[in-house]
């Protein structure tokens, strides 16, 4: 027995649904406006040198007056994005910062030769290589300061800050984070330095730094030690925060608070006594894009029942439609994701990624189109998600193959990274479908969709 649900009773389902996805995806802007970029500025920006190329976000704080530096390298693998709670705190705080995440090798014409499957002291030496590098370009920024220069870094970023440190006599202090590689030299740091770690960190326990600061200082510091002066460069201080694991440092506010104020007291100012930072967890921003998605799924459901109304054309409905699930979602993804775990675009420095996606979709939605118009079976609910699939699946499958050129482990993570993103577009394209959205309009603004977003997950050398 069919039973009819009365049309206002599901209209003001899908308004509680949208109102409920909208605060949820709205309440941290309101919760936590200081999260929202208040006092500085930030870019994206690539550094090239040595036929490497860098993805790093520069954080700038108001003003027209040089700034101290300081250069943060990201974890092996990570997004500068991941970082974000740092640079704001930092920036908030006078702070010009460079957070630099994965560099990749410029190879044309040649298999790339991946770090991976090399000795571990000649990987020290290029991530080293690296760092010097960030340095150089953040301290040739007219908004620098070169003269007040603070380095840091998260577990591979902070093995690298050890190793520019004892080269660059005149750095004014080291913010280290989970770096457990220090390196083999019969010298001390002449510098002021900060050894963290999280209580729960398996990879770098709390122990180990005591070990890490006896090799780097000739002291071996239990945690919560502080010795020597910032006037001489001989401070130096080990902390653990409580309840952190190697992941979650990335938003510790604990490590985050340590990190500013000892950046402050290495170029000689006082911290105030309230820094102003608002640290928000990695997981508050999934939560808040899950609450967008929702928001974005009814919305995009309650325009087709409007537009069904209001519109006789069916091409002038399903473009209503899309372009309101394409507004909503481009809205959600570069308000959470994009800003705090993975920044996702646009790569204006790579173009030939652009054109080679973009003609990818162009002949597989093509092909795919002609053979729906000759088979009857794709017309079937089966047959239309089959369809559906291999429009998102073989482009990208290709384009992932060729961007990575087959190489193993940069193939794994794009996979991985690329799975996420298709599972999210999937279930948006079925809803487009149960909509009864033609096939070229769901296409098409999909299509667009995976333009925007795969170029960024993918390594920078294409």
């Amino acid at each position: 027995m069919n039973i009819a649900i009365p049309t206002q009773y599901i209209t003001t389902a899908l308004l509680v649904v949208i109102v409920v996805g909208v605060a949820g995806w709205g309440a941290p802007f309101v919760l936590t406006p200081n999260a929202g970029g208040s006092g500085y500025t930030v870019e994206h920006v690539y550094i090239e040198a040595d036929d490497r190329i860098t993805t790093a976000t520069l954080y700038l704080p108001d003003g027209d007056e040089p700034s101290p530096g300081i250069v943060f390298g990201a974890g092996s693998g990570t997004a500068p994005a991941l970082y974000h709670n740092y640079g704001a705190a930092l920036a908030i705080n006078g702070f010009a910062v460079l957070i630099a995440g994965q560099t990749r090798e410029l190879e044309a014409g040649k298999p790339i030769r991946w770090e991976t499957r090399r000795e571990s002291s000649v990987l020290f030496e290029r991530a080293k290589a690296d760092y010097h590098n960030w340095v150089s370009y953040l301290a040739s920024h007219p908004r620098v300061d070169e003269e007040r220069m603070v380095l840091g870094g998260h577990s591979g970023g902070a093995n690298s800050a050890y190793r520019v440190a004892y080269e660059r006599p005149d750095t004014d202090g080291v913010v280290a984070i989970a770096g457990r590689f220090p390196p083999e030299r019969n010298d001390t740091l002449q510098t002021n330095l900060l050894l963290a770690t999280g209580s729960d960190d398996s990879l770098v326990p709390p122990s180990k730094l005591t070990n890490v600061s006896a090799e780097l200082t000739g002291t071996p510091l239990q945690p919560g030690q502080q010795v020597g002066s910032f006037e001489d460069g001989t401070a130096r201080r080990v902390v653990v925060a409580e309840g952190a694991t190697h992941l979650s440092e990335s938003d510790n506010p604990v490590l985050v608070r340590e990190t500013t104020d000892w950046a402050l007291q290495s170029i000689g100012e006082s911290p105030p006594a309230d820094l102003g930072i608002t640290v928000r967890s990695i997981g508050s921003v999934v939560y808040q894009f899950l609450f967008g998605l929702v928001g974005v799924l009814a919305a995009t459901t309650l325009t087709k029942r409007v537009v069904s109304m209001r519109f006789d054309d069916r091409r002038q409905r399903d473009a209503v439609v899309a372009a309101t699930w394409l507004v909503g979602f481009a809205t959600v993804v570069h308000t959470t994701v994009s800003q705090r775990i993975y920044h996702v675009g646009p790569m204006p420095e790579q173009v030939l990624k652009y054109v080679l996606l973009a003609g990818l979709l162009l002949a597989v939605g093509v092909a795919l189109d002609r053979l729906a118009s000759r088979i009857s079976w794709t017309d079937t609910t089966v047959g239309s998600s089959l369809l559906d699939l291999g429009f998102l699946l073989l482009p990208v499958g290709a384009f992932v193959l060729l961007s990575t050129r087959f190489v193993t482990f940069q193939l794994v993570t794009t996979v991985v990274l690329s799975s996420f993103v298709l599972v999210v577009l999937g279930v948006f394209l079925a809803e487009l479908a149960v909509l009864n959205v033609q096939r070229r309009a769901r296409w098409i603004v999909v299509g667009l969709t995976v333009l925007w977003l795969m170029p960024a997950i993918v390594p920078p050398y294409l």
